[in-house]
């Protein structure tokens, strides 16, 4: 039996009241993520366009600047993505880590009311690469569906200066098509992670258990991320609200970011590993008891 909604919103807030510190591999993931890019931006130029970086330094205007950027870039264009497709791929894997260990974090919170760092750790070495995996599949499943593109692309004929109305009308089809893919591929995967990381699963077995657990869940998952979904446009409206007046946007861009870092992430993450541990039959906190999901009715009768 799955709790109701209301009621996993409720049960997870008062989970994250009493376990404020499964904020901390949010934390974490951001400055460890914010000095690698930093790390990599500084290290990257520096190796591949090395000493042409004093050529920057004697042109003055932004035109003189591209001029100067432009044939650098395109003679180290191999470097460039090679250097890239790294970032990425080292980049994920940090935050496979932090995500396997806060989602870690919300399932002992979940199960017995508090959670502490050493499970961050340990559920993040334990369950990073495969997390690792599963999210580079993840993205593959995404990247399939720039299949949607090709008809536009075959039939040719765009350009600024004659463009090919139907070529047009078929790209915009196309990525109206790739967008309504993703966005329907982000529900359908939105447990993978947490079935991987709760069941300790490897990558394939994770992505089979969530999309399983979202086809007898479909109307629980859908309004959750659409919750989560919500929450997040809320903040970012706020956000451009405040931007209105100059000296209040900088202060809420800082308040901002540490709500959805602080708050907002890891909320939702024990709001989803709620739903799927409530949804799979496992124990639960509830009302300071330790109770199976089947039990909770009997309680409200009670």
């Amino acid at each position: 039996m799955v709790e109701e909604t209301g009621k996993i919103l409720g049960n997870g807030f008062g989970t994250y009241t009493r376990n404020v510190n499964i904020a901390v591999p949010f934390i974490l993931n951001l400055l460890a993520t914010g000095i690698f890019t930093i790390v990599m931006f500084v290290a990257g130029v520096a190796a591949i366009f090395g000493s042409s970086l004093s050529d920057i330094e004697s042109v003055a205007t932004p035109e003189e600047i591209l001029m100067v950027l432009v044939p650098m870039i395109s003679q180290n264009i191999t470097e460039i993505v090679l250097l890239g497709i790294i970032f990425i791929l080292v980049y994920m894997l940090i935050q496979s880590f932090f995500t396997a260990g806060a989602i870690g974090m919300a399932r002992q919170a979940t199960e017995t009311g508090t959670s502490d760092l050493s499970t961050m750790i340990n559920d993040g070495k334990k369950n990073a690469v495969n997390l690792y995996l599963a999210n580079i599949l993840a993205g593959l499943f995404m990247l399939a569906g720039i299949v949607f593109l090709v008809p536009g692309a075959l039939k040719g004929g765009i350009s600024l200066s004659s463009p090919d109305t139907g070529a047009v009308l078929l790209l915009v089809i196309g990525i109206l098509l790739w967008a309504a893919y993703m966005l329907v591929l982000s529900i359908v995967l939105a447990l993978y992670s947490y079935a991987l990381v709760v069941e300790n699963l490897g990558p394939i077995d994770g992505i089979i258990k969530g999309v399983d657990f979202f086809r007898t869940h479909k109307f629980d998952v859908l309004l959750l991320w659409i919750i989560q979904i919500a929450a997040v446009i809320i903040l970012s409206i706020t956000g451009e609200v405040m931007a209105l007046v100059p000296v209040i946007g900088t202060v809420w861009s800082f308040i901002g970011m540490f709500i959805s870092v602080a708050v907002i992430a890891p909320l939702t993450t024990i709001w989803w590993v709620r739903l799927y541990m409530s949804g799979t039959g496992k124990k639960l906190y509830f009302n300071e008891l330790l109770l199976h999901p089947n039990d909770l009715g009997k309680l409200e009768t009670d």
